[in-house]
């Protein structure tokens, strides 16, 4: 729009009011008005809906509609050009009406000059580029709004049918591992027992001398991936949410010792040395104690399978202040090993996530046992970290929390 010319649509049936309208706008020195004249409703209506106008002064007495609802009707059916009611001298009612329906502004016939008119007009024509802009904003904001509902609702629909296919997939593994577990059982148990008639020396043995490599092998492979298998069933039982404890008042010094003791065998055969470590008063805590077995074994094995023979490891139990109130037992075990590279912590809780180091004495891993005490820790409402500087060792660390009543004993 050339704001130094302006088309204006002046509908009025008194050509005599027009006339003295059409005079006031040539008075107006900096912009030029092409002035458009209709007399009845009907023309005002079909030429506010074609546009093509910058403006409307419209007289509110017309034919057998009223300005009033010529307004009405032009901005129901979507008109985008702003209207100037002209009104009679005392209508003030139809004035405030005709604001309320949607006019832009309105002057008093016989009470305004050139100036006035003239201003009147360019203020009306503003008016309704803000709410035109205005109006795009709320539009597209609207459009956006309906967008992103949409790519919730899509995105809610495949997270729950990742969840789905989640839960398949466990319950498939969850099959499967139990469905191989008891052959791999019976190869073990057998390939047990003949290598316990052959070291007995037992008549009938099974086994000539070359065979027995080969059985060893066949053990220690059935070893293994059983080991992977009861990992596998107890990831698949965890993330299907049927982590059940069965909580029990239970002294931590008592459980680490008793699990050591298990221990000694393994760290013997690496001419290692397995060292507990605790305060004088360590407060029992609420936990299920065959899980909890389990997390210890695994961190204690670790520590004997990455650390050099002849080294010691180092298992305290200790408590210490949470936070103010509340109490948590710590349960570290400290090896002497490689350590573990910054960039590996990361991985070393997720299943599957392995560090580069490198067991000492040739020892497999499924890659699950942490990813699995991490959950068992959690699930007791605890936490596991590691701590560790590269050739220095590394430490676990399994904080539990001591229940109120336990705090209140110690």
């Amino acid at each position: 729009m050339n704001d130094s010319e302006l088309k204006v649509l002046l509908v009025d049936d008194d050509e005599v009011d027009h006339l003295v309208t059409r005079r006031l706008l040539r008075e107006v020195s900096r912009t030029r008005y092409d002035v458009t004249w209709l007399s009845t409703s009907d023309e005002a209506i079909d030429a506010l809906l074609a546009g093509g106008y910058d403006v409307c002064l419209l007289d509110y007495r017309l034919d057998a509609r009223t300005g009033l609802e010529v307004v009405h009707e032009a901005n129901h059916l979507g008109c985008a050009i702003p209207i100037i009611m002209l009104t009679g001298v005392g209508d003030e009612a139809i004035d405030m009406a005709a604001m309320s329906a949607g006019a832009a502004d309105y002057l008093v016939k016989g009470r305004f000059d050139a100036q006035i008119l003239e201003r009147t007009i360019r203020y009306a024509i503003e008016h309704k580029r803000s709410q035109l802009k205005l109006k795009q904003y709320a539009d597209t904001l609207e459009e956006s709004n309906r967008q992103l509902v949409q790519m919730h609702e899509e995105l809610a629909a495949k997270n729950a049918e990742l969840i789905r296919l989640n839960e398949e997939k466990n319950r498939f593994v969850g099959m499967a591992a139990h469905d191989l577990r008891n052959p791999l059982g019976v190869i073990l148990g057998y390939s047990d027992f003949m290598l316990m008639t052959h070291r007995r020396g037992a008549p009938g043995s099974l086994l000539q001398e070359g065979g027995v490599e080969i059985v060893e092998m066949i053990r220690s492979s059935s070893k293994f991936m059983l080991s992977l298998i009861n990992d596998l069933l107890d990831v698949s039982m965890i993330e299907l949410g049927k982590l059940n404890l069965d909580r029990k008042s239970t002294d931590v010094v008592q459980l680490v010792e008793s699990n050591v003791a298990l221990n000694m065998v393994l760290a013997g055969q690496k001419s290692m040395r397995l060292v507990v470590e605790s305060d004088e008063r360590v407060p029992r805590v609420d936990v299920d104690v065959h899980k909890l077995e389990q997390v210890l074994n695994n961190l204690i094995s670790n520590a004997i399978h990455y650390s050099p023979p002849g080294t010691t490891i180092h298992v305290r139990v200790r408590s210490a202040r949470a936070t103010p109130g509340t109490t948590e037992v710590i349960v570290s075990v400290q090896d002497e090993g490689p350590g573990i590279a910054p960039e590996d912590i990361g991985k070393l809780f997720r299943p599957f996530g392995r560090a580069r180091t490198v067991s000492t004495g040739g020892e497999r891993s499924t890659g699950l046992g942490l990813a699995i005490a991490q959950r068992i820790v959690e699930g007791h409402g605890g936490r596991i970290w590691v701590e560790s500087v590269v050739s220095q060792g590394a430490t676990f660390f399994v904080a539990l929390p001591v229940s109120p009543v336990a705090n209140a004993a110690a």
